[in-house]
């Protein structure tokens, strides 16, 4: 019996689903009854959900694929019928990106965001003690090892930490945790960056590797999780699986993640304007970090929407980097020191980060706290709205 999947582009796993572990037989169920195969492949059960590979029942030699928004119309308008309208917690496995976009994920950006090989930077002076006793979750790309970064990185996934390549080129989006932790360990030296994985090479992950990643945050005591990475729907909605993330996680620790990138798109791109929401940035109780010019203006890449919290300078940004070659998305090859400048709302994220990490101090101030004191100075982290 032969299966297969769309090889054209997708914003979705097209045969995942996502269901509340605690409503997962009434879903079942009713999957049997539309004659639905299916296999429970992956649970968190601190989130209370769990990952369904679907397949459909066919007689041999039949190729099918499957597609899920019309079994997940079905699902719904089934269980409703019988629920009085009740349906149950269940959404698709969505992508999320480190750029933002509808897949592929640079599409529905404009300009030019591509790292360029820099020296490196002259710091201003922080505070050789700022965020000492700080945790400072990091979900993102594989980190390289780099000199700046030697003793502020604690990388519960050995897997998680890279080596330089010494001849292959490295994919430029690899270099995006790296960049990302530079930033946040200038501002706050003593603070221990926790640094997990989940994009890929390209930048990419599923929203139900995403949430497993952001879920195990819970055992590392972190006091805040810099999300310089997220998703857009097309029907506008929060992916399911990330909205349950957050929920459970916020009791915990300070969520920042990035606004996106595409404030600048003309028109209707992919599905996607300037005035799409980006989650799990646009969820309640997460802090919303969009970019600014270096004099302080609105970056025009950076979306102008009553969601976003808060807003830091995102353009010429230099941070730590990949050393050696660099294969840039044009194909080029681009030698690189160590260093790079980069510009986007995953950067002012870190930054963001950064400075609530300086000023947190466990048992005195807590990171919510410390972000209200920056947007009141309005310095580092200016407020909006």
């Amino acid at each position: 019996m032969q299966y297969y999947l769309p090889d054209v582009p997708a914003t979705a796993q097209p045969d995942e689903l996502i269901v509340d572990l605690r409503e997962i037989g009434i879903v079942e169920d009713a999957l049997d009854a539309l004659g639905v195969q299916f296999v429970r492949t992956a649970e968190v059960e601190v989130l209370d959900l769990a990952l369904l590979q679907l397949s459909y029942a066919v007689e041999a030699g039949t190729v099918l694929a499957m597609d899920i928004d019309p079994v997940l119309f079905e699902l719904r308008r089934r269980v409703a019928a019988e629920c009085g309208g009740w349906n149950p917690v269940l959404g698709k496995n969505r992508h999320v990106s480190h750029q933002f976009g509808a897949y592929p994920q640079t599409q529905s950006m404009s300009g030019d965001f591509d790292p360029h090989p820099a020296d490196a930077p002259q710091r201003r002076s922080a505070d050789p003690d700022a965020g000492e006793g700080v945790r400072v979750g990091v979900l993102d790309t594989r980190l390289y090892r780099h000199p700046d970064l030697a003793g502020h990185v604690e990388t519960p996934d050995p897997a998680t930490v890279l080596d330089p390549h010494p001849t292959d080129p490295t994919p430029w989006e690899d270099g995006h945790a790296t960049f990302v932790a530079g930033l946040i360990a200038a501002q706050a030296p003593k603070a221990t960056l926790v640094v997990r994985h989940v994009l890929d090479s390209e930048g990419r992950a599923t929203a139900w590797d995403t949430v497993a990643g952001m879920a195990r945050f819970l055992e590392d005591g972190v006091h805040l999780l810099a999300l310089a990475m997220g998703s857009r729907s097309h029907d506008g909605f929060a992916p399911l699986a990330v909205q349950r993330a957050v929920e459970r996680l916020r009791p915990h620790m300070l969520v920042v993640a990035a606004a996106g990138n595409h404030g600048a798109v003309p028109g209707i791109r992919h599905g996607i304007t300037r005035t799409s929401p980006t989650w799990p940035a646009a969820l309640p109780g997460v802090v919303a970090v969009g970019a600014t010019a270096v004099d302080g203006a609105p970056a025009p890449y950076s979306p102008d929407l009553p969601w976003v919290a808060c807003a830091a300078v995102g353009d010429e940004l230099v941070s730590t980097y990949l050393e050696g070659k660099v294969q840039l998305r044009s194909g080029q090859t681009v030698e690189f020191p160590g260093y790079a400048t980069w510009k986007g709302t995953s950067f002012s994220t870190a930054t963001v980060s950064g400075a609530i990490a300086a000023r947190t101090q466990p048992g005195e101030v807590t990171a919510e706290q410390a972000l209200r004191q920056l947007r009141a100075e309005g310095t580092v982290v200016r407020p909006v709205g």
